[in-house]
């Protein structure tokens, strides 16, 4: 009688085995997996005035775009940055005067988008497809692949639309992330905008900040974006706080 139990011991101690080596194996590829897997971050607004407070606290996609650092964010409903690209802003500085050609601050919707299925060498003039880009005419201020245009939702800025300020794609490449040089625009590159494009819709709201020419209600708060740790594969994405 004793052997069967003996077998039964084994046969025990055998799945506990397998178990925890099948756990170590589960644990090893998670662990392996995670360096691949690129973390969340999120957006703290701490002590921000309630404009700003408004605007990061809103359930859904929006856009923050940092004149300082020629960059604009993308995040998510739980203020997760998406995605991030490099831009380039008036390169008379910020302003909303008419005629000024300088890029307007504060809080904005999206009105309009324009270019939906196009290449992302299509040209626009006044927002109306003229074809496609030709390189001879690359010193020209190219309105290229996709057009975003922004409603300003402030009173200082609600004169936006008649001042046909976009968010497009450019020619100029090699001046995004590194130098205002638009004519009143946000700038970027003409295959990132389509991915921006997609991924917003009309109504999706936008905040443009220059921390170097604030707003008066903009003045006791400093908005940091703090770079995340890179891991061994890639750079992980920035995480937007406001202090």
């Amino acid at each position: 009688m004793t052997k069967p139990k003996n077998k039964y011991k084994i046969k025990t101690l055998e799945k506990k085995t397998a178990m925890a080596k099948l756990k170590k194996t589960i644990t090893t590829i998670i662990m392996f997996l995670s360096l691949f897997i690129m973390p969340k971050t999120t957006i703290q607004a701490l002590g921000a005035n309630t404009r700003q407070q408004e605007f990061f606290s809103l359930q859904n996609k929006k856009v923050y775009i940092d004149v300082e650092t020629q960059s604009l964010y993308l995040t998510d409903k739980y203020n997760s940055v998406i995605s991030q690209y490099k831009i380039s802003t008036g390169r008379n500085g910020t302003g909303e005067v008419l005629g000024s050609y300088k890029t307007p601050r504060g809080i904005f919707e999206i009105h309009s988008k324009y270019g939906i299925g196009r290449e992302p060498m299509s040209k626009y003039k006044g927002k109306i497809y003229v074809g496609k880009y030709d390189p001879a005419y690359a010193t020209h201020d190219n309105i290229l692949s996709r057009i975003i245009t922004l409603d300003g939702k402030n009173s200082h800025n609600d004169n936006t639309l008649q001042r046909c300020v976009y968010i497009h794609g450019t020619s100029d490449t090699k001046k995004l992330g590194k130098k205002p040089c638009s004519m009143g625009c946000v700038r970027m590159c003409p295959y990132e905008i389509i991915e921006l494009f997609n991924k917003v819709e009309q109504g999706t709201s936008v905040y443009i900040h220059d921390s170097k020419n604030p707003l008066p209600w903009e003045k006791n708060t400093l908005i940091h974006i703090q770079k995340s740790q890179k891991n061994l594969f890639y750079n992980r994405k920035d995480k937007v706080t406001i202090a």
